[in-house]
Protein backbone atom coordinates (compact mmCIF):
# COMPACT_ATOMS: atom_id res chain seq x y z
CA UNK A 1 0.00 0.00 0.00
CA UNK A 2 1.58 3.31 -1.16
CA UNK A 3 0.66 6.43 0.59
CA UNK A 4 1.46 9.92 -0.82
CA UNK A 5 3.50 11.85 1.97
CA UNK A 6 2.20 15.36 0.26
CA UNK A 7 -1.31 15.46 -0.21
CA UNK A 8 -2.54 18.43 -2.68
CA UNK A 9 -4.42 19.98 0.02
CA UNK A 10 -1.45 20.13 2.32
CA UNK A 11 0.80 21.73 -0.40
CA UNK A 12 -2.00 24.35 -1.17
CA UNK A 13 -1.72 25.35 2.66
CA UNK A 14 2.06 25.89 2.66
CA UNK A 15 1.69 27.89 -0.77
CA UNK A 16 -0.48 29.90 0.83
CA UNK A 17 1.66 30.57 4.23
CA UNK A 18 4.34 31.31 1.85
CA UNK A 19 2.69 33.69 -0.57
CA UNK A 20 0.96 35.69 2.96
CA UNK A 21 4.73 35.86 4.28
CA UNK A 22 5.95 37.47 1.21
CA UNK A 23 3.16 39.88 1.03
CA UNK A 24 4.28 41.14 4.51
CA UNK A 25 7.53 41.48 3.77
CA UNK A 26 6.81 43.60 0.96
CA UNK A 27 4.40 45.76 2.85
CA UNK A 28 7.34 46.35 5.33
CA UNK A 29 9.45 46.50 2.63
CA UNK A 30 7.68 49.48 1.53
CA UNK A 31 6.59 51.05 4.98
CA UNK A 32 10.06 50.89 7.04
CA UNK A 33 10.75 54.71 7.38
CA UNK A 34 7.03 55.09 9.04
CA UNK A 35 7.06 51.91 11.04
CA UNK A 36 10.71 52.31 12.55
CA UNK A 37 9.78 56.13 13.47
CA UNK A 38 6.86 54.19 15.41
CA UNK A 39 8.69 51.74 16.90
CA UNK A 40 11.91 54.04 18.34
CA UNK A 41 9.05 56.91 19.63
CA UNK A 42 9.32 57.68 23.42
CA UNK A 43 12.84 55.74 23.60
CA UNK A 44 15.80 57.57 24.57
CA UNK A 45 18.82 55.55 23.18
CA UNK A 46 18.60 54.72 19.65
CA UNK A 47 21.02 52.40 18.42
CA UNK A 48 22.42 54.00 14.74
CA UNK A 49 24.99 51.83 13.34
CA UNK A 50 27.54 48.84 14.58
CA UNK A 51 30.55 47.99 12.19
CA UNK A 52 33.11 44.91 13.08
CA UNK A 53 36.97 46.68 13.74
CA UNK A 54 38.23 42.87 13.81
CA UNK A 55 37.50 39.90 14.85
CA UNK A 56 36.61 40.57 18.64
CA UNK A 57 36.25 44.78 17.79
CA UNK A 58 33.24 46.40 17.10
CA UNK A 59 32.66 50.04 17.16
CA UNK A 60 28.98 51.30 17.92
CA UNK A 61 27.32 54.53 17.17
CA UNK A 62 24.70 55.51 20.36
CA UNK A 63 22.25 58.57 20.53
CA UNK A 64 21.15 59.32 24.05
CA UNK A 65 18.92 62.35 24.41
CA UNK A 66 19.95 63.89 20.90
CA UNK A 67 23.81 63.20 21.94
CA UNK A 68 26.32 60.90 20.18
CA UNK A 69 28.32 58.62 21.69
CA UNK A 70 31.19 56.15 19.90
CA UNK A 71 31.62 53.30 21.89
CA UNK A 72 34.06 50.75 21.34
CA UNK A 73 34.40 47.01 23.01
CA UNK A 74 36.61 44.49 22.59
CA UNK A 75 36.41 41.02 24.40
CA UNK A 76 37.99 41.10 28.05
CA UNK A 77 38.45 44.52 28.34
CA UNK A 78 35.96 47.76 29.30
CA UNK A 79 34.40 49.28 26.56
CA UNK A 80 35.64 52.76 25.68
CA UNK A 81 32.89 55.71 25.65
CA UNK A 82 33.55 58.65 23.81
CA UNK A 83 31.03 61.55 23.08
CA UNK A 84 30.98 63.17 19.74
CA UNK A 85 31.22 67.01 18.76
CA UNK A 86 27.96 68.03 17.00
CA UNK A 87 28.28 67.49 13.20
CA UNK A 88 28.91 71.20 12.07
CA UNK A 89 26.03 72.58 10.14
CA UNK A 90 26.34 72.02 5.63
CA UNK A 91 26.48 75.36 3.94
CA UNK A 92 24.10 76.03 1.77
CA UNK A 93 25.23 75.77 -2.06
CA UNK A 94 24.30 79.12 -3.34
CA UNK A 95 22.27 78.48 -7.13
CA UNK A 96 23.54 80.64 -10.40
CA UNK A 97 20.77 81.73 -12.39
CA UNK A 98 21.21 80.93 -16.01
Amino acid sequence: MVTDVLQFDQIFKVGGFLAVLVAALFLVQANRSKLSGRIAKGRRMQLSEVTALGPDTRAMLLAVDGTEFLVVTTKRQQPVITELAPAPAKPAVAQVAA
